[in-house]
């Protein structure tokens, strides 16, 4: 092998060495929200939640979300999406239970899939879907996917992760189908919030070849303005991050996978092999086929540094 095709299997490996894990514990939160004496507070999207979207369902009682701009109180058998807002609390009153369930990007994406309908059932953006009546008179029962999803994730086992999803995705119809009434969708926050929105975003529809305009006009934001926090908060450009994103996915395609090359470029939204082809290339220097040949003979190494849409805030 050359030196710059040695070169080029590093920065390939470097960029898919952040791919999470298959362990859903890194990308689902899966809680119980037991009754209390008294009233409690949780602040779901910090530390390590900080990306996560989450659903949030309440059983019995009565859960207040508090943000900068406004306040929501839900009172059993009720439910919200909330989006990633790292100041948004919850406050529990004493006595109440429910569910709480937080999915990263990458979680969120696998979800959603390739499915329009079922994109269009969470809000854009930032934006917020309270479910104020939550009724299961018609199956499946919300509170059971819940436990469900609950047992999958604390007793995995072959075919949980398909189970887990699967739930998750009843879970948002149910969701849906009861509060599409009743979407609130707040203006574009703070930079930092535009860059989870837009994260969020680019992990739905990468595969779609969404241009950067559509981004923009689904974050209710102008295109320069995108473009100008993606470079400060960064150093990239939207369309920068989203082949970023593409590549991360190649790249455990390639690693991973004996699927051929052409089969790889269609599910990731290419015309074909060729059109995967030049864009790889493009990126890494060198075409699928001799990236995974490389591999073969050398075997994939985990990098130490990685320059990647994991890097993301």
């Amino acid at each position: 092998m050359s030196f710059s095709n040695r070169r080029n299997v590093r920065k390939c490996r470097r960029m898919a060495a952040l791919l999470p894990a298959d362990d859903l514990s890194r990308l689902l939160r899966a809680e119980t929200l037991p009754a209390g004496l008294r009233m409690r507070q949780i602040r779901p999207c910090r530390g390590s939640y900080c990306g996560h979207l989450h659903l949030v369902l309440v059983t019995s009682g009565r859960i207040s979300l508090e943000l900068p701009e406004a306040s929501h109180e839900i009172t059993a058998p009720a439910a919200l999406i909330l989006p990633p807002l790292p100041e948004a609390v919850l406050k529990l009153d004493a006595g109440s239970e429910g569910f709480l369930f937080g999915l990263a990007p990458q979680l969120l994406g696998e979800v959603l899939g390739l499915d329009a309908e079922m994109e269009r059932m969470l809000p854009q953006g930032g934006g917020l879907l309270l479910c104020t009546d939550l009724t299961s008179e018609a199956p499946p029962d919300p509170e059971a996917l819940a436990r469900a999803i609950l047992l999958e994730a604390a007793q995995p086992r072959t075919g949980s992760r398909t189970s887990i999803l699967s739930c998750l995705r009843l879970l948002i119809v149910q969701l849906w189908r009861n509060a599409h009434q009743h979407l609130h969708t707040p203006a574009a926050g703070s930079d930092s919030q535009l860059i989870e929105a837009f994260r969020r975003e680019v992990e739905v529809h990468f595969r779609n070849h969404l241009p950067v305009s559509g981004y923009a006009a689904r974050l209710g934001v102008s295109e320069a303005r995108l473009r100008r926090v993606c470079l400060k908060g960064q150093g990239k450009t939207p369309l920068q991050l989203i082949h970023r994103r593409i590549m991360r996915e190649a790249l455990a395609w390639l690693e991973h996978s004996p699927r051929p090359v052409a089969e790889i470029a269609q599910s990731l939204g290419f015309s074909d092999a060729a059109e995967f082809s030049h864009f790889f290339k493009r990126s890494s220097g060198q075409s699928p086929s001799h990236y995974r040949a490389s591999l073969s003979s050398r075997g994939p190494r985990p990098g130490t540094e990685a320059d990647s849409f994991a890097d993301w805030p």
